[in-house]
Parts: structure tokens; sequence; C-alpha cells
């Protein structure tokens, strides 16, 4: 669990840098390994979409693997609602900032074909990178999060072992 605590704290850095790449790309209008702006913005919303993914399974994994600890403890505090509530708070603002990125994305089909103008586009995604800034703050809380809750379960355990 920790080795994907730690990958996920890359995959997050790595998004970030890759959005960002992207975001000045598309201002200065410059090529990085031969890949136009588009082409880069496809493989960093791709990677982007992934790396939240894999961070949303984190903690629907470690939420589970928690609260299957608990059922097995004697003792019946309840620290599961501690795992609850940062979810509660994170997932909303992840699912809505896949939502907005991945909307920018297409929304730059759109200006190619003309469809939308590029300041709409623009202010998508500068209030898409704006939230995923706040969102990697509210990940990194709820990483936090579950590490205490461990470390309650881990105290708890050994204070239930020293019982027997």
């Amino acid at each position: 669990m920790w080795g994907l605590m730690i990958i996920c704290y890359f995959l997050m850095l790595t998004s970030l840098v890759l959005v960002t790449i992207t975001a000045f790309q598309g201002y200065f209008q410059f090529n990085i390994f031969k890949a136009s702006y588009q082409q880069f913005a496809l493989f960093s919303t791709i990677f982007y979409m992934f790396s939240q993914t894999l961070i949303m399974f984190y903690f629907i994994g470690s939420g589970t693997a928690i609260k299957n600890e608990l059922v097995k403890s004697i003792s019946k505090i309840n620290i599961y609602d501690k795992v609850k509530k940062s979810k509660m708070i994170l997932f909303p603002h992840l699912t809505l900032n896949m939502f907005i990125i991945g909307l920018a994305f297409v929304l730059i089909g759109g200006v190619d074909t003309g469809a939308t103008s590029k300041t709409t586009q623009s202010i998508i995604f500068s209030l898409g990178y704006l939230h995923f800034i706040y969102i990697i703050k509210l990940q990194h809380s709820a990483f936090k999060n579950n590490i205490e809750v461990l470390i309650d379960i881990a105290d708890l355990n050994h204070n239930e072992f020293i019982a027997r």
C-alpha cells in the first residue's frame, strides 16, 4: 500500500507538469518532440485521467481494507467515519475536475473546427487547472488522513493484543 501511495504522488506531480506544459504549449504554440499542441494535449489528458483514476481506486481499495480490518477488531471504535468523510470531500471534486479537464481537451477540437472560441476553451482549461491544484491539496490531505487511520488501527490492534 505504501508503494502505491508513493506511485500516486509521483503520478500527481507528473500530471501537474504535463498539464502545465500543455498550457504553455497552447499559449506559445511550440512543439515538444515533434508533437503539436493537440497531440501533446491528448497525451497529457490520457496520463492525467489514468493517474486520477488510479488515485480514486487507491482510496476505494484502502477504504475497503480499513473497513475489513475494523470489522475483525473487537473494539467498536468507529474509525471508518474519518475515511468516509475524506472520500466524500475528495471524490466529488476529483470527478468534477476530470470532467473539466476532459471538456477542455475536447474543446481543443472545437477551436480547431471553429465551433467554439479559443477564449472559451482557455477559460475552461484555466478553471480546470486551478481546480486541479486545489485537488492536489485535497489528495494530500486524504493521504494524510488515511495514514492517521492506519496508525489508529495499529494502536487499536496493539492494545487488543496486550489485553488478551
